[in-house]
């Protein structure tokens, strides 16, 4: 999309946020941050705000009913966080939903502006790490008074992983894609090779499910705030704390066990964690995230390449210390 395009959107939910909010709008600045989706900060004679325009390409909000209604509530449920003093920003409600739309049809959120920065992956320190493991858990714990969706979004099963790795496999052999077969061998090896029943003591409940550095604004000395929770549902509330662990703590190979512990230790202080589920945990991670992300069609898309490298590097540290992660994860 050009920057003209996004010129006249930004004008046109201006003219909107006039007419549904009061605000006048001053400032506009692109905010770089996301896929297809286009973000802004806007400076209003009422303050800063943030606002999110859902591309159609990304989410398919107009033409997907019920994809719009999950959305609505991801946003009440942020909206309920952030009242309950977890460091997100709150969301606006004009006549009576979160998703605002102008009348050609672009919808869009506004929610508060929070004065923080994302950091590079690997490279948080200990005191924002900490902060990030506290108000996890204080949102995981406010989450679990929230009644649950009549089933999960994704629970782990050999059967539905082998299913979607043969779509992924028949279309990395019909692009002569070599490397992302050998991705997709390796992963085929491992889940074969895994216990399921590993999983059976885990409990379902609400999550963001998309907590790595682009989703966390820091400030030197810790956590400004969480963002970014489209993705919100039913799963594993132990896959956002691993999440967060690889996204912060490993660097060139290896987990900064000090800072992952600090992490840990900041979520314990809200929610009960055993040791011996942060393994489990994070081969439950791999489950969900290898099917999105060893694909060669991620791979040859150039607006995804940049994300593609990171989360590929944490996909083959999670594969090469597969046996060892109990070893490797039992001191935090």
């Amino acid at each position: 999309m050009t920057e003209d395009v996004k010129e006249r959107w930004a004008a046109e939910i201006a003219a909107h946020l006039k007419e549904r909010f009061g605000f006048s709008v001053m400032e506009v600045a692109s905010v770089d941050n996301g896929w297809l989706n286009v973000k802004w900060k806007m400076v209003t004679d009422r303050g800063i705000i943030f606002v999110k325009y859902y591309h159609p390409d990304r989410y398919k909000l107009n033409s997907n009913p019920e994809r719009r209604r999950s959305i609505e509530r991801t946003l009440q449920l942020q909206h309920g966080l952030c009242l309950a003093g977890i460091p997100c920003p709150d969301v606006y409600l004009g006549e009576g939903y979160f998703i605002q739309e102008t009348p050609s049809g672009l919808l869009y959120t506004v929610q508060d502006w929070i004065d923080g920065s994302t950091g590079q992956a690997g490279s948080l320190n200990a005191a924002q790490m900490y902060e990030l493991g506290a108000a996890t858990g204080r949102m995981h714990k406010w989450l679990r008074s929230v009644p649950p969706l009549s089933q999960s979004a994704w629970k782990p099963d050999r059967g539905a992983y082998l299913r979607e790795w043969k779509g992924n496999w028949e279309k990395a052999e019909a692009a002569g894609d070599g490397t992302v077969m050998e991705w997709l061998r390796r992963s085929h090896a491992i889940v074969e090779s895994t216990d399921f029943r590993m999983f059976e003591s885990f409990q379902t409940g609400w999550l963001h499910w998309d907590l790595w550095v682009d989703n966390i604004l820091l400030h030197e000395q810790g956590l400004a705030g969480i963002v970014d929770f489209d993705r919100m549902s039913m799963a594993y509330q132990e896959i956002d704390l691993v999440r967060a662990l690889l996204s912060g703590a490993l660097q060139g190979g290896q987990v900064k066990v000090e800072i992952a512990r600090a992490l840990v230790e900041g979520y314990r202080e809200h929610v009960a964690v055993p040791r011996d589920k942060l393994a489990k945990a994070m081969k439950m991670l791999y489950l969900i995230e290898s099917i999105w992300w060893l694909r060669t069609e991620v791979r040859m898309e150039s607006e995804l390449r940049g994300l593609l490298g990171r989360f590929v590097e944490e996909m083959h540290w999670i594969e090469h210390h597969w046996v060892e992660l109990p070893d490797l994860l039992e001191s935090l």
